[in-house]
């Protein structure tokens, strides 16, 4: 059962050492079906073999189409036996946006986990990627046009057994894969119970694209590690009924910043859960920031605590975000970080902003930080959150901050419309059961005063992107085009 000699990718190294111990324990639980590790095992080995009949360069890209399904985890460990770097796209994702995907990371074949076909792409010069490279991903988009990042194998696996560490779980995991395959997170979903020994439960595509589907799934199956992002859990809460998920043992955030309203309505439903606060760009590698969120929940915006081993904010490392508040612009450096971005589309502030020399990565973020009297890291939003409206500061993480501690509001985003010139600053929210929009802005009047922001607007819903995070994007140019017009 064991691997190749050459498979010296890290991740395939911990998979063997499982292979060898846990062969016969099952290692997918998916839709009407479970398949051991022998079998897994079996399963990547086809999808290598196709692979290499395609005569693949070393070290170039293959594109995965995936659903979510069971078939993404033997695809995505074959795309790595056969030395190659997978890119893994959500086939909820437009066929056009999938293309540029393909495009960019000069991919020389695809293979559809639906279909089980894999194909070569001719006509092109397949690109080589650095050693280390274990994967590509691009960045959600939700606050700007979606960059290539070259993911770090070796920092994905120290990631992962960082993880498996804290969490304690072993062979006795029951993971959940409930994230979008294009979204990084998916590595953890996917990877931390195959590495652990322990059991990788796939839902099927309805349940993955349904909010009232997922918590039934989730008691049905028994999981006890979750991975979720902020906005998505409180849509998953708000159907969940009276089911109650008390088997569930750690939830682990990331992806968004986490509030107080966010950790109660999620254990409302899930009473025993310990909750993690995960934060780290994709140019980190998954993330280097944590906090375990102990009762009782302090108020408002969650620290996201401090860093993984290796991973630093460092003296010298933040500039200011131009404000005399004490925040700070996050720079991150660690040697776990990504390789770099794709060269396409990339702008030469990106390439400063991400830098890898010596076995360090570098990255200059757009979001800012403040130390805690406790030492701990908070997230206060993206530079840009700190807005000028005639003349007066105005910072609207903590107008979001207040709107989401009303318990009607289910989501909230505040941005500043046309800065240039009237610079109005809009409240996007989406309520829940017992909402009143009286309520809600009678309240913030009495809490923000000047600050109070210049409109209030429903949303049923608030749109999302496939990765379960808000998406920003296709609210500002909503919210533009209402207040634009004439």
């Amino acid at each position: 059962m064991r691997l190749p000699d050459d498979a010296s990718c890290p991740l395939l190294a911990r998979f063997g050492a499982v292979l060898d111990r846990h062969a016969d324990s099952a290692a997918i639980s998916g839709p009407g079906n479970v398949v051991t590790y022998r079998e897994l095992w079996k399963g990547v080995l086809s999808w290598r073999d196709r692979l290499l009949a395609l005569g693949p360069s070393p070290r170039s890209s293959v594109a995965i189409l995936s659903d979510g399904s069971s078939a993404l985890a033997p695809a995505f460990l074959a795309a790595r036996t056969a030395g190659l770097v997978p890119l893994l796209i959500d086939t909820l994702i437009p066929p056009g946006r999938r293309r540029e995907m393909i495009r960019a990371s000069r991919a020389i074949a695809v293979l559809d986990t639906a279909s089980g076909s894999a194909t070569a792409i001719h006509g092109g010069e397949p690109g080589s990627f650095p050693a280390g490279a274990g994967y590509v991903v691009f960045s959600s988009g939700s606050q700007g046009p979606p960059k290539g990042i070259i993911g770090n194998a070796a920092g994905v696996a120290a990631f992962l057994d960082w993880e498996k560490d804290l969490l304690g779980l072993g062979a006795a995991i029951r993971g959940a894969m409930l994230t979008s395959p294009s979204f990084d997170v998916v590595l953890r979903d996917m990877l931390l119970s195959l590495l652990s020994g322990g059991v990788l439960c796939v839902p099927g595509a309805a349940v993955r694209t349904n909010p009232a589907a997922v918590i039934p799934w989730l008691r049905q199956n028994a999981v006890n590690v979750v991975h979720l992002v902020p906005s998505l859990s409180t849509r998953w809460v708000a159907t969940a009924g009276s089911i109650s998920l008390g088997g569930l043992r750690w939830s682990v955030f990331a992806g968004e910043p986490l509030y107080a309203s966010h950790v109660e309505r999620w254990r409302s439903i899930a009473p025993a859960t310990r909750v993690v606060n995960l934060y780290g760009p994709s140019e980190t590698t998954l993330a280097k920031y944590w906090h375990v969120i102990e009762e009782p929940v302090s108020p408002g915006l969650q620290p996201v605590g401090r860093g993984l081993p290796g991973a630093r904010l460092g003296a010298g490392t933040c500039e200011p975000a131009g404000t005399n508040d004490g925040s700070f612009r996050i720079i991150i450096e660690t040697p776990d970080g990504s390789l770099g971005y794709l060269p396409d589309g990339i702008t030469e502030a990106d390439s400063r902003a991400l830098t890898r020399r010596d076995g360090l990565t570098r990255f200059v973020s757009q979001d800012r930080g403040r130390l805690g009297a406790d030492g701990l890291l908070s997230v206060e939003g993206r530079l840009d959150s700190l807005v000028k409206r005639n003349g007066v500061m105005v910072d609207l993480t903590d107008i979001t901050a207040h709107a989401l501690a009303d318990p009607g509001v289910a989501q909230a985003f505040c941005l500043q419309i046309d800065p240039e010139a009237s610079g109005s600053v809009v409240l996007a929210i989406e309520g829940t059961t017992g909402f009143s929009m009286r309520s809600l802005t009678r309240g913030l009047r009495r809490t923000l005063g000047p600050a109070m922001p210049n409109e209030v607007v429903l949303f049923d819903p608030l749109p999302m992107l496939p990765n379960g995070k808000l998406d920003r994007q296709r609210v500002r140019h909503a919210l533009d085009q209402k207040v634009r017009r004439p």
